[in-house]
């Protein structure tokens, strides 16, 4: 089954969890890009995906949030960037044949924001946004995702740069699109999620929602914005594990397993499409998901 009809079946698809946080726990510096580790310690890029396979998600992002070549600039490694999108596919792949059995798997091509402020707020042009994600999607596309997955973006003029890249890109396939929601309700750029869901399904996402951001409370907020705005546009929620706390001199995320099962439990009843995990949500979290979905209503 393509991952498009399986977004129209009614239940929901089950995401993987955090990238960053995890890889941190393997050994990955803080402040260093998880997608350096795509090359130089693959083999940690696969144990991940395939801890999430075997939690029970149904959809694995690659490890392509930075990828970009704008982002890729920044990071010395603009010269890597057909191999990294292509070896972090590839590993993907391989974790979904190792654990999945009979079960389908989808892998989806991440791509994040440029870490740029665009014009007219800043001085960064669109069109060399936009092409820098028409040509990662194409890397992607070419490597073998079963779709593309815009995530964690806050301006909605970049987001909509990015899903038109996408759409571009790979018009068989389905586009999802997720912005990131503070505690006002709206992006850090003051995005309110009723002008994100109906500009961005506009744009011709299958599927829009929210990542990151505060945590649970925050989402489940913003996805009954967004379903009140448009009820026919499936949704994505993947939030945190809660809001971050610094302990003894470490980042942690104190949201428990069962909370985030009750979470999706939720996200279930409401119909989202795709429920999942960010910023410190472990295979723990995506198995108690993963029982709550299962479980009959």
């Amino acid at each position: 089954m393509k991952l498009q009809q399986a977004i129209t079946l009614g239940k929901p698809l089950l995401a993987d969890g955090a990238t960053g946080t995890m890889l941190q726990g393997m050994g990955l510096p803080v402040g260093e890009a998880p997608e350096r580790w795509t090359l130089e310690r693959p083999e940690n890029i696969r144990r991940l995906a395939t801890l999430y396979v075997a939690a029970g998600s149904d959809i694995l992002y690659t490890n392509t949030f930075g990828a970009s070549r704008v982002h890729l600039q920044r990071l010395g490694l603009e010269e890597k960037i057909v191999e990294l999108n292509q070896t972090a596919v590839k590993l993907a792949r391989e974790a979904t044949t190792a654990v999945a059995g009979e079960r389908t798997i989808y892998v989806v091509g991440s791509i994040g924001p440029t870490g740029e402020m665009l014009e007219p707020l800043g001085d960064f042009n669109p069109d060399v946004a936009r092409a820098a994600f028409l040509e990662q999607a194409r890397l992607l596309v070419a490597a073998g995702v079963d779709g593309l997955v815009c995530e964690t973006f806050t301006d909605l003029g970049e987001a909509l740069l990015a899903v038109s890249a996408a759409r571009e890109a790979a018009p068989q396939l389905p586009v999802l699109a997720s912005m990131a929601f503070d505690e006002s309700g709206r992006t850090m750029m003051g995005v309110k999620p009723e002008d994100a869901v109906a500009q961005l399904s506009d744009a011709g996402a299958a599927v829009v929602g929210t990542n990151c951001s505060v945590g649970p409370a925050v989402v489940e907020r913003v996805i009954r914005a967004m379903n009140a705005a448009r009820p026919q546009v499936k949704l994505l929620a993947k939030p945190n594990a809660g809001l971050p706390q610094m302990i003894a001199g470490k980042t942690v995320y104190l949201l428990d397993p069962v909370a985030l099962g009750e979470f999706a439990k939720r996200m279930k009843l409401r119909g989202v499409a795709v429920i999942g995990g960010c910023c410190g949500t472990t295979p723990d979290h995506i198995r108690a998901m993963r029982q709550a979905i299962d479980r009959p209503f």
